[in-house]
């Protein structure tokens, strides 16, 4: 259900007065734009040479232009050709052509580089012309969805996609004119209700008039004498081990974890929260939920999963199929007989061994 405009108003309020993430990086994020503003100019990038404009773009891109965090596979891949990455640029930060023709060229035509996609995108765009053009990322989506925001359609092209985007955070701001928000100012105010915790307290407690109880900490979680504190404790350092090992794991198909400008596929993030790990099967041309029960209860993981796969269904997966593991300790009969519903939801069972050998 879609928040009111009078609810995201007093949501703008407070992150304008009293967020602890704005007064952490707001003006830091500023200063970075005004910096990054300097060289992101066509005269600017034209005169450069091509060794000083391949030290200011990994540069960039490994910093996330001050504002995000981006996959670092990526990075060399994308400045490898370095003469297509200034034609690339330079078609870019052109105003002589239409901003939607611009974004469909650069992520899906012509001027299409690998591993570029909508977040470095948008991240010059936004450093070049910052009163004319917005951050879009993974977080805008997800801030859009916690305001119950449908901006656009899975079928509308990126260009036609961007459009809207700018349309949505001009609308945004128009909510509070008196707040003078600039379209940083409410990139960040988007992150902070999708992503932080005091951004998901002040939106539980604008639509609901109350303080949301939070789940346990890892730390706080350690200090809990319970089997299901430990299990948690357990399963967070498990999940390190099948990232560090995930290309070795026999989880009866060869998968890989799924990898974007903005994630390597490790608590990917969606706009009902983050999946422990993504992956797909190649060879069936499929998604992999991969979740680990972390002590939850049964009904709480396989409702989980199932809301997961449904948004991978929707929004990454297109004509692809989706299907589901569940990671767990031990065996329970309540999760063993809600997956036998399911079979595209599979449940693997983890051991912990402990060897010590004279040296």
């Amino acid at each position: 259900m879609a928040i009111t405009d009078e609810q995201i108003g007093r949501l703008l309020q407070w992150f304008a007065t009293s967020s602890e993430t704005n007064r952490l990086w707001g003006n830091g994020r500023k200063r970075i734009l005004g910096d990054n503003q300097k060289w992101i100019q066509p005269s600017v990038i034209h005169a450069m040479t091509d060794d000083e404009l391949e030290t200011k773009f990994l540069e960039y891109y490994r910093t996330g232009g001050g504002r995000q965090a981006l996959n670092q596979i990526y990075r060399d891949r994308i400045i490898r050709d370095k003469g297509r990455f200034r034609k690339t640029l330079s078609y870019l930060l052109d105003e002589g052509t239409t901003i939607q023709k611009r974004v469909d060229q650069v992520l899906g035509g012509e001027y299409r580089l690998e591993g570029f996609g909508k977040a470095i995108l948008t991240s010059f765009l936004m450093d070049y012309h910052p009163d004319k053009y917005c951050l879009w990322n993974n977080k805008t989506d997800m801030g859009f969805s916690v305001l119950g925001w449908r901006v656009y359609e899975s079928r509308d092209s990126k260009g036609t996609a961007y459009l809207k985007v700018l349309d949505a955070l001009n609308n945004l701001i128009g909510l509070r004119p008196d707040l003078k928000l600039s379209f940083i100012d409410v990139d960040l105010f988007l992150h902070t209700i999708s992503a932080e915790d005091e951004g998901r307290k002040a939106v539980r407690i604008v639509t609901e008039g109350e303080v949301p109880v939070s789940m346990p900490s890892a730390e706080q979680a350690a200090q809990i004498p319970t089997a299901e504190g430990m299990e948690f404790i357990m399963e967070k350092y498990l999940e390190d081990f099948i990232e560090a090992n995930f290309n070795k794991i026999d989880f009866g198909a060869k998968l890989e974890l799924y990898q974007d400008e903005e994630s390597t596929g490790r608590q990917y993030p969606t706009s009902i929260g983050n999946i422990d790990l993504l992956a797909v099967d190649r060879q069936k041309n499929e998604f992999v939920v991969i979740e680990l029960k972390k002590g939850r209860i049964s009904d709480v993981v396989v409702g989980q999963i199932l809301r997961y796969m449904g948004w991978v269904k929707a929004n990454l997966a297109k004509d692809t199929g989706v299907r589901g593991i569940v990671i767990s300790k031990e065996k329970d009969e309540k999760l063993e007989y809600a997956l036998k519903s399911l079979p595209n939801v599979s449940l693997f069972l983890y051991t912990i061994s402990f060897d010590l050998r004279r040296a």
